[in-house]
């Protein structure tokens, strides 16, 4: 088989799930639920609406997280339209992903044998449970306590708090994201003792040294520099990193 004719094939097998993300975001982005009268009863239907979708989505993260007297300004034109299609992307990314996730199985399945393709599907399935546990731990706790514990130091100074759009749809989207890829952390372990780079036994042996590696990380890629993000990461993580170690070492009795 030509690369052409390999790339013809891998095209043909993501290209359902382009044409499901793509009418997701359009959706999101232009329908909204509006409630509806018929006869004597209220129908809440998705129409197109300037308050759409990826709008009430976002109104509710603002009120989520914005603490009271803090407000969220638009410096540029675009900022709304920006934020609104971000808003819609996601969505659509989230609610497609399994269709993704099944595209690129498919296409990889016929050179992989029976016991491969289930490690696959279960690999999959605990990545997907983690990213969300991830993405979950991020909402909850982490941007809100963020919030919570920053901007009083901003009121102390008699300061007017103030989130521009764009910078508060980045940063939210990014601690959201970023805190999911780093959940799937056992995941990271049990690839590297599959592919013998790391030996079950070093994630038991070396654990002080990813103490310390993790610290430095989450101090790394969290936002604030009072140390609470950080260590609200950081505690989860070193729970992940003792799950890896035994997913490592589990697999490597199965073989």
């Amino acid at each position: 088989m030509t690369l052409l004719e390999e790339l013809r094939i891998f095209v043909k097998n993501i290209l359902h799930w382009v044409y499901y993300f793509i009418g997701f975001s359009l959706f999101f982005f232009i329908f909204g639920l509006r409630k509806i009268v018929f006869s004597g009863k209220n129908y809440f239907l998705p129409i197109p609406s300037e308050n759409s979708f990826s709008v009430q989505v976002f109104k509710i993260v603002q009120r989520y997280f914005m603490p009271s007297g803090v407000q969220i300004i638009a410096t540029n034109p675009m900022s709304g339209f920006v934020a609104q299609l971000e808003v819609s992307l996601i969505m659509a990314f989230l609610i497609t992903s399994p269709i993704f996730l099944y595209s690129m199985i498919r296409y990889i399945s016929p050179a992989l044998l029976e016991h491969e393709k289930k490690a696959i599907w279960k690999s999959v399935a605990v990545s997907t449970v983690l990213f969300g546990l991830g993405c979950l731990f991020a909402y909850y706790y982490m941007i809100p306590l963020t919030f919570k514990f920053m901007y009083p130091f901003t009121t102390a100074l008699g300061v007017t708090p103030f989130f521009s759009l764009d910078a508060f749809m980045s940063w939210v989207i990014s601690i959201i994201l970023v805190t999911g890829l780093v959940f799937l952390l056992p995941i990271f372990m049990l690839i590297l003792s599959f592919l013998k780079i790391i030996s079950p036994e070093i994630w038991k042996k070396k654990w002080r040294h990813a103490f310390i590696f993790l610290l430095i990380f989450c101090a790394i890629i969290t936002p604030d520099q009072t140390g609470i993000t950080m260590i609200l990461l950081f505690i989860p993580l070193m729970v992940l990193y003792a799950f890896g170690a035994f997913l490592a070492a589990r697999y490597k009795r199965d073989e």
